[in-house]
């Protein structure tokens, strides 16, 4: 018979076979408040694999999953660690869990994946031989539990390889909802909101703990700021200028970043070799993206940032939004990767003037 832990997991399992959900327009929390709380730092992935599988994938599991982004260092998102099914108890409540199923194998992990996933497993065939599965919210609060199921090792390896960036934007976005449920639960700077509605040609759900840094509202700019003992300093700037048609290129970013960072951040400046420039989709616009480093040779400080420029055609008017943070004691991702998400709530009021 199935133990309690088991049935518990068949009558919560959510599938899904895709790569996680969109950002949210509200900000209300997707955990389910009825289970405990994860456990552990959500910088770690656990993995559960028979010893054949892991021996062939590791190497390209981990090269996926424990891939690095440049801040002023190269930073992993994750870290990857290495368990036995036989611990299973042990990590029921961890936030991140990856499971590896043959189903032609009876070695520990395959078997207890295929007594929890039965049905699913019976789906697989010669045209359809592997398949990913998702759970969140399986026994803890913000948790994010995917198996990856083969009809055998050949199937279940080629496509852990093939969907590797599929598996990693599973925990990627699940950390993005974690991290976004953190920097709205204090709620809206509500003051600050409703200054730039009725003073500027956009909006943005400006987190409530954050505080005006820099405003100039003659030249069309205004930065805040984020400053907690221990964590890093963030700021969110926002410049826009008129523009008859669209002359936005990577040119156009790289002065106009230069510009604001030596008019409103004491001669910040940075160099071709510690920033990358490319093409993005942010929002619905073509956007030109700088990423990187800056320092401040006055000062003998650095930091990392990430710069985005597009052009709204409605309003004829060009966006820079800059996320930035200073933090020479420690690591800068998540806090770029926050500041993020506050700057994907951006929206122009456009609409808004033209029903006026």
């Amino acid at each position: 018979m199935l133990n309690n832990s088991i049935r518990y997991f068949l009558l919560f399992v959510i599938i899904i076979f895709s790569s996680c959900g969109d950002s949210e327009s509200t900000h209300k929390s997707s955990a389910d408040i009825r289970k405990p709380l994860s456990w552990g730092k959500s910088d770690v992935i656990f993995i559960f694999a028979d010893k054949m599988i892991w021996d062939y994938g590791k190497l390209e599991i981990e090269k996926s999953l424990e891939r690095e982004f440049f801040t002023t260092r190269n930073e992993k998102l994750f870290t990857l660690r290495k368990e036995e099914a036989k611990d299973i108890k042990k990590y029921y409540k961890f936030a991140n869990l990856l499971f590896f199923c043959n189903l032609n194998s009876d070695n520990p992990t395959s078997k207890y994946v295929k007594s929890v996933l039965s049905n699913q497993s019976h789906a697989l065939s010669d045209s359809i031989p592997a398949k990913i599965y998702i759970s969140k919210n399986l026994w803890a609060q913000n948790q994010i539990v995917t198996f990856v199921i083969g009809k055998d090792a050949e199937s279940l390896l080629l496509h852990t390889f093939e969907q590797s960036d599929v598996i990693f934007d599973v925990f990627k976005n699940r950390e993005r909802e974690r991290l976004k449920n953190l920097i709205y639960k204090p709620g809206l700077n509500k003051k600050e909101t409703e200054y730039y509605e009725q003073n500027y040609p956009w909006q943005i759900d400006l987190p409530k703990q954050y505080i005006t840094f820099k405003r100039d509202d003659e030249n069309h700019f205004v930065a805040y700021l984020l400053r907690v003992k221990k964590y890093p300093d963030r700021f969110l700037a926002i410049y826009w200028e008129e523009m008859a048609k669209n002359e936005i290129n990577k040119d156009w970013l790289w002065n106009k970043r230069l510009e604001l960072g030596k008019k409103y951040y004491d001669a910040d400046e940075f160099s071709k070799c510690d920033v990358t420039q490319k093409k993005v989709k942010f929002l619905t616009y073509d956007t030109f993206k700088l990423s990187g480093r800056w320092q401040n040779p006055d000062n003998f400080v650095g930091g990392a940032f990430t710069s985005f420029a597009f052009y709204d055609e409605n309003q004829k008017i060009a966006y820079l939004i800059d996320n930035s943070v200073f933090f020479p004691e420690g690591n800068k991702l998540r806090a770029l990767l926050a500041l993020e998400i506050i700057s994907e709530t951006f929206k122009t009021n456009y609409r808004e003037n033209e029903e006026n």
